[in-house]
């Protein structure tokens, strides 16, 4: 009874156990159409209450039917009460089932005219004359009761009553469920018709012989044509349709042009009953109300794969994740999970096995149909076979690119930007399929896919199914593949920009990024070169300049090989190639694997280009930030001047590179201890990033963060404050909240915060910085370690010394083991660890460690900078009072 669409509750629903169940018996009754009264042994039992509100209450508003159920050893019909013993199932004491039962229960209607919230869904006895193909799904129909509804509501709700005829449009892509929704709605509304007629309306040759047929079904007061001729019989049977109301006609697969005239010339002389049309063509008139029919959710698509196969599969342990995995896969598509449980059931087989199987022959798994097992009249790669034929070869050649994108939203400029490459792709398919067609425009093709539900459009994108993606794929000639693989390359990379660490580029990039990635891969297995690397190249960029280093990593080194390999170890793409990766490894804390690469890179383009070329000048800019980090501060000011230099003499003096080396310059000459001569480079590379870029792009945020440090650095505190909250707002808005830049942003408040002595303002941004980094860097990256310096800092101005301990220590630990151990943020490190030893009262542990500190500041710095001078100052203060208490070491 639940597999045909009946809603059963018994008294076994009642939880918690030990509760008292009438009242959940007498409110569940409130709801029912129908009951069923099952009397064993125990007679009637104290069953007043359930009387009066079926009979008594309810009877008199809503006239509810109820079966009495005599079961083995119940009582004898004669005791009954009177409305029960015209209604009862004495017999099924000896059937030894409930066939009887359902029935009776089936044949009970409601009052008339009684509208139901979900009358559509609702048990129905079914329509007293068809030809249905299939019998109706019951609970096996998942995900469609909106649906379902909307159907009822457009065929028989107030609208409907006042309408000259109720014709419906159920449409969608091939395999996605329209018959089937069309087929179990007639099923459960069957009561509302004398006849429900189904004819295949595929072209109209099908359509006249299905209209024909009709009069071979019987339909009361049908006048048989004598010639027995088809015309004849089609208009005894829209004469027939003319005159009587109460039927439901279902013209299914209404998809070619030519049928859709078809259709719609008759339509006029359908208007005393109600049309259902299922098409793959949503492109209908206004007078026929349309409904769009979806695919099924992750939820809907694993309880049907599990009960459509429940007894018939091979049950194992990873189950749910097994099916989980193939509901991925054939994605909501009710065809395609028919189609797969089918298979399954049939082969008694496991989820695993399954998927075995779809990796090595998925073009024969697609191509399977068993019409014995299947609720289908057809496989997937057969049901859409037809339309593919009947597309113009410009929209088949779209379709054929979108093949190799991921199955996303896919950006519908793309395609009029690319009207060259469409043009070529057309040329190959008219090769292949010496076809001669009109020409027809690129738009015009999105349009036909769209009006067969090939390409659903959403504004300015358009998704295509990935079960048609795979159809597709396998309908192209193996030796034609590569080909369509490198113009579906050559797409998406002519429609990428180039910047892809620029902003601005990135609500293109946001859209592109996933085909990107899938046309990549695919083209990489397909041993295309140069396209490849490029836009591997670009997309992995995208990936480091929103801090996902992880996934970007990989593109860059494959990038790499390919380039190295197709146009050898020397060759500039390499250098850049060779650069990219290397910043990735700096700031992922690889310097020792970085430096080398960028060594290489250097030479490349020396060798390539000259000492005075601005590539030249990149490569030493960024070797000089490397030589930077690891300390080399002489020998990295030289190359940050020369690549300056080169720069303003390549591109004048207001280029957004110089910039970049001005910024880079002036954390040299702030390390240094040159303020005053960094100040006016920090200030002319902010109006260059501002007149190049505008006041809220991320590099002017760069900018503004370091100035800001610069003036704290002086001490002008308030001056800097809304430079670093304009820097904030900047990289949230780009970047978004979770960002390494957004981090650094905080963490300069943060100690601008704690600098103005706001510690409770100050501490929750600390810890969101050391939150973010660690996110983003890992939990050994020194970023991580400025972080947990930072908090241990407040921390202890807060006197929570024990808390800010641990913090220093791991801070210590993660710069020794990324610098070494003679590095300036060791040394800040030391510092700071000695300072609170010194609170704790443990001077001999706090002088050793405040000497190892001065010692590395001197040998870095040099005696005369004030990271160096502070640290004395710390060291003298320790040695002072360890003298005092009589103890030095």
């Amino acid at each position: 009874m639940r597999r045909q669409g009946v809603r059963v509750w018994m008294d076994e629903e009642i939880l918690p156990l030990g509760q008292s169940w009438q009242p959940h018996v007498e409110e569940a009754l409130k709801e029912v159409r129908s009951a069923a009264i099952l009397l064993g042994p125990s007679g009637f039992g104290d069953w007043q209450k359930e009387e009066a509100r079926l009979c008594q209450t309810q009877g008199v508003k809503r006239g509810i039917p109820v079966i009495a159920v005599l079961l083995q050893g119940g009582p004898d019909v004669d005791t009954l009460p009177e409305f029960l013993k015209e209604r009862t199932c004495s017999d099924l004491r000896n059937d030894g089932g409930g066939v009887r039962l359902q029935r009776l229960i089936r044949e009970i209607r409601g009052p008339e005219g009684e509208p139901s919230p979900t009358k559509a869904a609702s048990p129905s006895r079914g329509p007293k004359l068809h030809n249905l193909p299939f019998l109706p799904l019951g609970d096996l129909l998942k995900g469609r009761d909106e649906e379902l509804r909307s159907l009822e509501t457009n065929l028989h709700g107030p609208t409907a009553a006042t309408a000259i005829t109720q014709t419906q449009a159920i449409h969608g892509l091939g395999g996605i469920g329209k018959t089937r929704l069309a087929v179990e709605y007639a099923w459960r509304s069957g009561d509302r018709y004398d006849a429900v007629l189904f004819v295949v309306a595929d072209s109209p040759e099908t359509l006249r012989s299905g209209l024909a047929g009709l009069t071979r079904l019987g339909l009361p007061g049908l006048v048989p044509a004598p010639s027995r001729a088809q015309e004849d019989e089609v208009v005894a049977v829209l004469t027939w349709l003319r005159e009587n109301d109460r039927w439901l006609l279902i013209l299914d697969n209404v998809d070619s042009p030519e049928a859709a005239v078809s259709v719609r010339k008759i339509l006029p002389q359908l208007h005393n009953g109600q049309v259902l049309i299922t098409s793959r063509r949503k492109d209908w008139p206004p007078s026929i109300k349309k409904q769009q029919l979806g695919k099924l959710t992750s939820e809907e698509a694993t309880q049907f794969l599990l009960q459509r196969t429940e007894g018939l599969r091979t049950s194992t342990r990873d189950d749910s994740a097994r099916t989980c995995e193939l509901v991925s896969i054939l994605d909501g598509l009710p065809l395609a999970l028919e189609q797969a449980a089918a298979y399954i059931s049939y082969h008694q087989m496991t989820f695993s096995k399954y998927l075995e199987i779809w990796e090595k022959e998925r073009n024969s798994v697609l191509g399977w149909h068993d019409e014995d097992q299947m609720e289908y009249p057809a496989s997937i790669a057969a049901t859409w076979q037809t339309t593919f034929n009947e597309l113009h070869p410009t929209a088949a050649a779209i379709l054929r690119l979108t093949a190799f994108l991921a199955p996303d939203p896919i950006p519908l400029a793309m395609f009029e930007d690319g009207t060259a490459i469409i043009a070529e792709a057309v040329r190959l398919l008219l090769e292949e399929t010496v076809q001669k067609r009109a020409p027809q425009t690129v738009r015009e093709g999105l349009a036909e896919l769209a009006a067969y539900s090939l390409l659903s459009k959403d504004g300015e994108t358009g998704t295509v199914h990935r079960m048609v993606q795979e159809v597709v794929r396998g309908r192209i000639p193996e030796e034609h593949r590569r080909e369509w693989i490198e113009r579906a390359l050559l797409l998406v990379d002519g429609f990428s920009p180039t910047e892809a660490g620029d902003v601005r580029t990135w609500p293109v990039w946001n859209v592109i990024r996933s085909h990107a990635t899938e046309v990549t891969d695919r083209a990489d297995r397909a041993g295309i070169t140069n396209s490849t690397a490029r836009l591997m190249n670009n997309l992995a960029f995208l990936l480091y300049a929103k801090g996902l280093y992880a996934e970007a990593e990989p593109l860059l080194r494959r990038a790499l090989t390919i380039d190295e390999n197709s146009l050898g170890q020397d060759h500039h793409n390499v250098a850049v190639r060779l650069n990219n990766l290397a910043q990735l490894l700096q700031d992922t804390n690889r310097l020792a694997e970085a430096e080398p690469l960028m060594r290489r890179a250097l030479t490349i383009d020396e060798n390539s280009f000259g000492q005075d070329h601005p590539n030249v000048a990149i490569r030493l800019n960024n070797l000089a930030r490397l030589l930077q980090d690891t300390n080399r501060l002489t020998e990295a000011e030289p190359l940050l001047r020369r690549a300056l230099k080169t720069y303003e003499n390549s591109f004048g003096q207001d280029h957004p590179n110089i910039a970049r080396f001005l910024n880079n310059l002036t954390a040299l000459l702030t390390t240094t201890n040159r303020l005053e001569e960094a100040e006016p480079l920090m200030r002319r590379a902010l109006k260059i990033d501002e007149d190049s870029f505008g006041q809220d792009h991320p590099n002017v945020a760069r900018d503004l963060n370091n100035l800001a440090g610069l003036l704290e650095d002086t001490n002008r505190l308030e001056e800097a404050e809304p430079f670093i909250y304009r820097a904030l707002k900047i990289d949230e808005n780009s970047f978004g909240k979770d960002h390494p830049n957004v981090a650094r942003d905080l963490n300069n408040l943060a100690g601008l915060l704690t600098a103005t002595n706001r510690l409770a303002e100050a501490e929750p941004l600390m810890r969101r910085v050391g939150e973010i980094f660690e996110k983003n860097l890992g939990p050994d990256h020194p970023n991580v370690a400025t972080s947990l310096n930072n908090l241990a800092q407040l921390l202890k101005a807060t006197n929570r010394l024990e808390e800010a301990e641990p913090l220093m220590r791991r801070a210590l630990k993660i710069d020794e083991d990324s610098f070494g151990q003679d590095h300036p943020d060791v040394a800040r490190d030391l510092n700071n660890l000695a300072m609170l030893l010194r609170s704790t009262n443990r001077l001999q542990e706090a002088e050793l460690t405040i000497l190892r500190a001065v010692s590395i500041f001197e040998t870095s710095l040099g005696r005369d900078h004030p990271s160096t001078r502070n640290a004395r100052k710390n060291l003298e203060l320790i040695l002072g009072e360890l003298k005092s208490k009589g103890s030095s070491t």
